[in-house]
Formats: C-alpha cells, structure tokens, sequence
C-alpha cells in the first residue's frame, strides 16, 4: 500500500472555522488513515541566497492516507468535507516515495 500526503489548500481560514464532517470523514477511511494531521500556520520561506518571506502556498493543513495507487487516493479524498468550503479550496495528494535510499 502507498502513503499519500494529502494537502489542504486554500484562502486561510479562521481559527473557528467550522470542521463539521472532519471527524465522520477520518472514521470512514478507518486503516487507511495513517496520521490525522495539523492545521498548518504562518508559514515562512527560506531562499537559496538566505533571505526569507511569507510561504508562496497557501497549506491550511495535512494529513497522510494509504492507498492502492492515486486513482484510489482521489477516490479516498473525493467526498472531504474541506471541499464544501468552495472552489478556492482544494485537497492535494502526493505520493511518498518509498524503497531503498528513502530516509525514512
């Protein structure tokens, strides 16, 4: 089985955001779901040439599933409650490598 991260793309939202559906939608994946993940803020960038700035991406959080292949990891995130926030708002997945010479 592959290990995805799943991003939360998007405006950022306000701390009380409403996470309605967030819970029922963890429970539904029940194995597949390898690590609930964080809201993720303030990020900051670090340049080649050491200058810093605000993070280009706009990551609202992140979480890791387990899936076959990336069909089924789009299948897995295709009813994410983050998605009803509008069409600004996306989820992405990423495959994680994995084999010899991957840190782990």
């Amino acid at each position: 089985m592959n290990r995805f991260l799943v991003l939360y793309v998007g405006p950022a939202t306000p701390p009380d955001a409403s996470h309605e559906g967030w819970p029922e939608w963890f429970a539904k994946l029940g194995d597949r779901l390898v690590d609930r993940g964080s809201p993720i803020v303030e990020g900051r960038a670090l340049h080649g040439d050491g200058s810093t700035g605000d993070a280009a991406a706009q990551l609202n959080g992140y979480s890791m599933i387990q899936a076959e292949d990336v069909d089924d990891a789009l299948r897995l995130i295709g009813d994410h409650p983050y998605l009803a926030e509008g069409r600004e708002y996306s989820v992405e997945i990423h495959l994680l490598a994995q084999g010899p010479g991957v840190l782990s």
